[in-house]
């Protein structure tokens, strides 16, 4: 087959008998040299003609074979691979392969560096300063390298969930402290922080973000899109900008007011002439100003994505990497999420602990509903749980993650099992539930939990305050 093809590649180039002859030869990693204004009938006459340049080879990836340096351009036609100085990159370079997101973590996740860790170790205390210090501080490895995180006083030991732990609360804080929302809700620029830029603050959010990514954190999907575009190009000329991108508040003061009067542009970067006929040069100098000035915070977010050549990904397949990265579809975890990747392990029908273990389920379903409602609605006088009790914040109690598993590996595992325990000493006054977040195990303690009132209150407490891993 591989002569066919290269007959009809070549043909048009030498003789049918010369070609045959150089195909053969190149098969065997021999370099020849032929001169066609020699005469070819005969192969004897030939030969004089030919010379061996094995310093001149260019080998084929694919069948492991030499060819002369004018051969091999045809080969390639025919194999898919071009070996030329000419040609920027392979078509065998998987980047160019992906065919959805999944494909896309997928790639990131086989490159994380597993014959190393990146050890942290912090407090919860205080936990955005101090993660972004001890991951700055870290120099013996890189962040590429399988995460490891240690909770100061804790016992628990991270197989994982530890690092999912740390990522999910860090990106709450990144997006918290790094970036601000725009009245139309629509995705967050960086703040315009020239502290947090000296301090590198966006590159190593950048670099948490990629680990995220990498290693079964939650999607950074809160950027606006026109910051997403130009991290994925890294040029700002081509990226189009409006004032719904303006997220500085008195910046955006300024847009609202310019068509009503004429008023203080020194914030605006503004020199023109200020006239009521320059409304509209006056609010584009408004929106570039507000957002050009955020392009040092993005190419230091730009570069921290590097760590997983993300921004090659991003600029090839810009529509696969957008929900990753871009405010888009609701993804949150829900109430349905939770109880649909349940497993309990049920009693024999019928019996009186069946029953006393449905009860805990209907209240466990009753429960999330609740919080879930008092999410949609906001906080009410009706609602006893605390503000910061959320469905998500349940979801990372259970199993360190507080997102709907991304990878599609942790699609096909993701299991929540449920136990039940039967034999509590009922003379002391409560007992909790006992979370192994590692293997995304909850046991409640059947005896405490009769009522739904009683179940209320005794997940509430054990959620706010039974953060820490406790038990090995």
């Amino acid at each position: 087959m591989l002569k066919l093809v290269l007959l009809g590649i070549i043909s048009g180039f030498i003789g049918l008998k010369n070609y045959m002859f150089l195909l053969c030869t190149a098969l065997k990693s021999v370099v020849i040299v032929f001169h066609p204004q020699e005469s070819c009938k005969e192969e004897d006459e030939c030969s004089a003609a030919l010379c061996y340049e094995k310093s001149k080879t260019a080998e084929c990836p694919v069948f492991s074979n030499a060819f002369h340096p004018e051969i091999i351009e045809f080969h390639a036609a025919s194999c898919g691979l071009r070996t030329s100085d000419d040609d920027g990159h392979e078509s065998s370079d998987p980047i160019s392969t992906f065919q959805s997101s999944e494909d896309i973590l997928n790639w990131i996740g086989y490159q994380v560096d597993e014959t190393n860790t990146f050890s942290i170790c912090v407090s919860r205390t205080d936990l955005y300063n101090r993660g972004m210090q001890q991951w700055q501080r870290q120099k013996k490895t890189s962040p590429k390298c399988r995460l490891k995180v240690t909770f100061f006083a804790e016992a628990g030991i991270d197989t994982g969930a530890l690092t999912k732990e740390f990522l999910t609360e860090m990106l709450v804080e990144i997006e918290k402290r790094l970036f601000v929302e725009g009245p139309d809700k629509k995705g967050k620029n960086p703040i315009y922080c020239l502290n947090s830029l000296d301090c590198n603050y966006f590159r190593t959010a950048g670099e948490v973000m990629a680990a995220s990514l990498a290693q079964g954190g939650p999607c950074p999907n809160f950027l606006r899109e026109w910051c997403f575009k130009y991290l994925c190009s890294g040029d700002s000329d081509s990226i189009q900008v409006s004032a719904s991108d303006v997220t500085d508040l008195e910046l955006s003061q300024l847009i609202v007011k310019a068509p009503d009067r004429i008023f203080n542009l020194s914030g605006s970067r503004y020199t023109g002439i200020v006239s009521v006929d320059k409304r509209d040069s006056i609010i584009r100098a408004v929106i570039l100003h507000s957002t050009m000035r955020l392009i040092p915070m993005l190419d230091q977010l730009r570069k921290g994505l590097q760590l997983y050549e993300l921004p090659k990904i991003m600029k090839t397949h810009q529509d696969l990497c957008q929900p990753l990265f871009v405010t888009g579809e609701d993804n949150k975890v829900d109430a349905v999420f939770i109880l649909e990747n349940s497993r309990p392990v049920f009693s024999e029908i019928g019996s009186a602990k069946h029953r006393m273990e449905t009860n805990i389920m209907n209240f466990f379903q009753d429960s999330l509903q609740e919080i879930e409602d008092s999410e949609q609605d906001g906080p009410s006088n009706n609602n006893i749980a605390p503000e910061s009790l959320t469905v998500g914040r349940i979801m990372q109690w259970l199993t360190g993650q507080g997102h709907k598993p991304l990878l599609p590996s942790e699609k096909k595992d993701f299991v929540i099992n449920v136990k039940f325990h039967h034999d509590c000493d009922t003379q002391h006054t409560v007992c909790f539930p006992i979370v192994s977040t590692c293997s995304r195990t909850i046991t409640f303690p059947s005896a405490h939990l009769k009522t739904f009132s009683e179940f209320k209150n005794i997940m509430t407490l054990a959620i706010c305050h039974g953060q820490t891993f406790d038990r090995v």
